[in-house]
């Protein structure tokens, strides 16, 4: 525990330093209030110590309800009340000013190593040995398949007038599978460990084929726009 509380205030503190503060880009002598950079770690131990009272509640008086799937719930109302409400208080402005304009990147290139690390931590290195080229084939083949048959959805179906590349690209971004709440689900049924070892092993090798998919068909997508600069680095046919 003392680990993992060292690495989440050393991420905790890259964020701060190098997120761009909205109040701080905003200002431009019209009155607005810096924000303190401090600010910005409020919301993360808010969000740790809603959780923690989450679990207490639901294990305590409603072991029935999916404790993922009542975070994702309590996430996306904090999410629409700090976007369509304003407030002044301290925990609105650690998410506005701070959260909410983070660099995608910086978050992917923060939380996703540890989040991997903590999967591949936790596996039975015996049974992924056994089952790895099942893995495999789930987290390459199998995904490409998801993000043609959602490409094929979006390009068919959707009435956005989409090119064939935009939907592979569209497909592509959710062809990553998350499986934390499956997993948890699978511990409490007690599910046999080769069918969580396959879960949990097609997700540490899924994020990887899904970047690729992404980089190829987003700079195919890019190279149709016919913009100098963008998709030169993927050979177009012709």
């Amino acid at each position: 525990w003392t680990g993992s509380i060292l690495v989440f205030q050393i991420l905790l503190l890259l964020v701060v330093t190098t997120t761009p503060c909205r109040a701080d880009a905003e200002a431009d002598g019209s009155g607005n209030e810096e924000a303190e950079p401090a600010e910005a770690v409020l919301y993360p131990f808010f969000i740790l110590c809603l959780g923690i009272v989450a679990h207490c509640f639901l294990s305590r008086y409603a072991p029935w309800l999916p404790y993922t799937a009542v975070l994702f719930i309590l996430g996306t109302l904090i999410g629409v009340g700090a976007t369509r409400f304003e407030n002044d208080n301290v925990l609105h402005k650690s998410i506005v000013d701070f959260w909410l304009p983070i660099d995608s990147e910086l978050l992917l290139v923060a939380f996703l190593p540890g989040l991997v690390f903590s999967d591949a931590s936790g596996q039975n290195t015996h049974l992924f040995r056994k089952a790895f080229w099942q893995c495999i084939v789930f987290a390459f083949p199998m995904v490409l398949a998801g993000t043609t048959l959602t490409a094929l959805i979006a390009y068919y179906i959707f009435p956005y007038d989409w090119s064939f590349n935009l939907s592979m690209t569209f497909g592509s971004i959710l062809a990553a599978t998350d499986p934390v709440a499956v997993a948890a689900l699978l511990d409490q049924v007690g599910a046999p460990p080769r069918l969580k070892v396959h879960i949990a092993g097609e997700s540490l090798l899924n994020d990887g084929s899904a970047i690729v998919f992404f980089n190829i068909f987003s700079g195919l997508f890019l190279l149709e726009l016919d913009v100098d600069g963008l998709g030169e680095d993927i050979d177009g046919p012709g």
